[in-house]
């Protein structure tokens, strides 16, 4: 995401598979997912794409239901507290390459714009106090609580690991929007409420460049995600955020709006903008689907049709004969 993420990006998205340490551990308390997935038109097919993006009121409303489905009210932190750097993209090569948790955060925060444009994360010292901020771009007109405590909680578990012996939690300060979010007296940090705009923790400046006995960060992991970052080019991340809705009927104005976290009107203002609209845009995508589907695969018109949001196959045929000059068949055989 080379266009400047200290710019604001016009559709904020984040890679959908950043779920997963969520969805296995529901799947170790034999919790099922499935109805919390159904209802925000996510596949288990998409969760293992790594190419999918959503946008970032989706994702918090995603861990939100899915934390309430646990049961957990500390669930995003019991997550975020057992965290594997070798399965999450964003700590990948940080945790490969970092001595020390200046290190660390330093090349976290480059890292992690691969797989989302939605925070701008900082790291400032002032004095003895060194804070580590993510900064959300929208908070959706949610409360991302679990979001909070899954962040401060892998964050905690980092920099425990990083400073050794020299841990104490009492010089440690979570800002998150519900202090209720983190279990009490967790490793002895203290919690403060905040807005819903993203999470902090501060901590004595030297932890940064501490070294201890077994506090190295590397060797970790020796993978690196090669996936590509999102964009923040508007056209570009609607049609990233709309690929796992073309099978909906009802990808309306509103409903499309909703998906990408804008309100109707800025939705149509930016169309417009860019000489397109959300028709057109459909279209497209529909098109290109439904011919990479009946070139590359052997399912029946009427299953392409359902895939591109036509429940009835007569009415996708026309509509495809209108993009391609053909019908579905005759491209097929083509």
């Amino acid at each position: 995401m080379k266009e400047g993420i200290s710019k604001k990006p016009i559709l904020p998205l984040i890679r959908l598979n950043l779920i997963q340490p969520f969805l296995i551990e529901l799947e170790r308390r034999n919790i099922d997912p499935e109805g919390v997935l159904a209802d925000l038109s996510i596949s288990k097919d998409d969760l293992n794409n790594p190419d999918i993006f959503i946008s970032a009121p989706k994702m918090y409303s995603l861990v939100e239901n899915l934390s309430i489905k646990s049961g957990d009210p500390h669930f995003g932190a019991h997550v975020g507290s057992q965290l594997d750097p070798l399965s999450w993209s964003p700590l990948v090569t940080a945790a490969e390459h970092s001595a020390t948790i200046g290190e660390f955060l330093l090349r976290f925060m480059e890292d992690a714009n691969h797989d989302e444009n939605s925070v701008i994360y900082s790291l400032n010292t002032v004095g003895t106090r060194s804070t580590f901020h993510e900064r959300r771009i929208t908070d959706g007109g949610l409360r991302p609580r679990h979001n909070d405590g899954f962040t401060v909680a892998f964050l905690v578990t980092l920099i425990r690991r990083a400073v050794g012996e020299l841990w104490d939690g009492n010089r440690v300060i979570a800002n998150v929007c519900d202090p209720d979010a983190v279990p009490g007296k967790y490793f002895g940090i203290r919690t403060v409420i905040t807005d819903t705009f993203g999470p902090s923790i501060s901590f004595p400046a030297h932890w940064l460049i501490q070294t201890q006995p077994g506090g190295d960060l590397r060797g970790i992991t020796k993978s690196v995600s090669t996936i590509a970052p999102p964009s923040s080019r508007f056209i570009h991340a609607l049609r990233v955020a709309l690929q796992p809705h073309l099978h909906e009927f009802n990808l309306n104005s509103d409903r499309v709006a909703k998906v990408c976290g804008l309100s109707k009107r800025t939705l149509a203002r930016r169309l417009q903008d860019r000489g397109t609209s959300l028709r057109l845009e459909l279209k497209e995508l529909r098109m290109q689907k439904a011919e990479s589907t009946l070139s590359g695969t052997k399912l029946r018109v009427s299953d392409v049709a359902l895939m591109v949001g036509y429940s009835n196959p007569t009415v996708f045929s026309r509509a495809f004969k209108r993009w391609t000059g053909m019908s579905p068949r005759q491209y097929r055989a083509r």
